[in-house]
């Protein structure tokens, strides 16, 4: 999540169109039963406090002082998802939600090589992101496209970007991971991604 001085007013603002996709996720995420899940660019923390209680090791990073000042009574860490502090192969599972499409496509690139880095060999990678095309519903597009303009220029160039570049299914487009499942969500305007390590 970008370091935004609005983390006051970020769950609030974005809660009502959040809620139901974390439900969704922490439901797959339950599935794969890991024993050790990091929660990459984790935000103020709502999705990892869907999965408290339920024997999971949960660690979240984020490089936004302001966003970790709400998820302080989680185990979460002011790092930056370009250079995560933590050895090769220590998680089963990571997850990054609706934060590739606001970096550049160079960051994006770090990011999905460092996410290849700390998770296991066989373990599992959920990406939440945006993902639109002609099934798209109008007005979910709408207000997508209001709520990345009103974040601010960079992330809107970035989004736009993301978009055109073929998002998630590019940035993932190697032997490294296999494709395991995908699920179309919020007016086909958003897919939850689940990929597989392939090897160390």
């Amino acid at each position: 999540m970008a370091n935004y001085n609005l983390s006051g007013v970020y769950d609030l603002f974005l809660y009502p169109f959040l809620n139901k996709v974390r439900q969704i996720t922490a439901q797959k995420i339950l599935l794969y039963k890991p024993k050790s899940l990091i929660d990459i660019c984790c935000g103020t923390g709502n999705q990892l406090k869907q999965l408290t209680n339920k024997d999971i090791g949960l660690t979240g990073i984020d490089n936004s002082p302001h966003m970790l000042k709400n998820a302080n009574e989680l185990n979460c860490y002011l790092q930056d998802a370009t250079d995560i502090k933590f050895p090769k192969g220590s998680f089963d599972m990571a997850i990054i939600q609706l934060a590739l499409h606001e970096k550049t496509n160079d960051v994006q690139q770090k990011i999905v090589s460092e996410i290849y880095r700390i998770v296991k060999k066989d373990g599992y990678i959920i990406v939440v992101d945006y993902e639109m095309g002609k099934h798209t519903r109008k007005s979910a597009k709408y207000i997508i496209y209001a709520i990345e303009y009103i974040a601010g220029k960079e992330h809107y160039k970035n989004f736009k970007q993301y978009l055109r570049n073929g998002g998630i299914n590019e940035l993932f487009k190697t032997p490294d991971f296999r494709l395991v499942e995908k699920d179309n969500i919020a007016g086909n305007a958003m897919a939850i991604t689940i990929f597989q390590k392939q090897r160390d």
